[in-house]
C-alpha cells in the first residue's frame, strides 16, 4: 500500500469568495481594492469572484488564500486613517486624467471631491484609501 500524497499548495476557493464578498458588502469598496490590499493579483480576485467560463473558481494557492484571510473589515477601516507616500497614486491619478477619465468621476470613485483631487496630485502623502483606490481605477479602467 502506498501512501497518497496530497497537495496542501490549492486551497477550496469557496470560504474566501465568501470572505470577500463580505468584506465587500460591509466596506462597499471595489474589489480591486481587496487584492491589492492583500498583495495578491487582481486577476486572481476577479476569477475568485466573477464567473468566468460557467463556472465559478474551485482552488486557488494556499499563500494567496492565507493573504485574503488576513484581510478584516477593521484592516479596510484603517486604510482611510493611514498615510503613504503619494508618488505612486499621483501617477496613478495623472495617467487616468490623461487618458480621459473625467476629474469629477474620477473623484467620486476616489472618494474625494474634485479640489481634494487636485491636491493630491500636488501632495507628497495621502492616505492608503486614496492610494489604493487611485491604483483600483487605474486597474479597472486604464488596464
Amino acid at each position: 500500500m502506498t501512501a497518497q500524497t496530497i497537495d496542501h499548495s490549492w486551497v477550496p476557493a469557496a470560504p474566501f469568495r465568501a470572505h470577500l464578498r463580505l468584506l465587500l458588502d460591509l466596506s462597499g469598496l471595489p474589489w480591486p481594492v481587496m487584492a491589492l490590499k492583500a498583495g495578491v493579483s487582481t486577476r486572481l480576485v476577479r476569477r475568485l469572484l466573477f464567473i468566468e467560463r460557467g463556472r465559478p473558481l474551485p482552488k486557488l494557492p494556499r499563500a494567496s488564500a492565507v493573504r485574503l484571510i488576513g484581510l478584516s473589515d477593521a484592516t479596510l477601516a484603517e486604510l482611510g486613517r493611514t498615510l503613504v507616500p503619494s508618488d505612486e497614486t499621483r501617477r496613478d491619478l495623472g495617467e487616468l486624467l490623461a487618458a480621459g477619465c473625467s476629474a469629477p468621476a474620477l473623484a467620486r470613485y476616489c472618494r474625494l471631491t474634485e479640489p481634494e483631487l487636485m491636491a493630491t496630485l500636488e501632495t507628497t502623502a495621502c492616505t492608503e484609501l486614496t492610494a489604493l483606490l487611485a491604483r483600483s481605477a487605474r486597474v479597472q479602467y486604464a488596464g
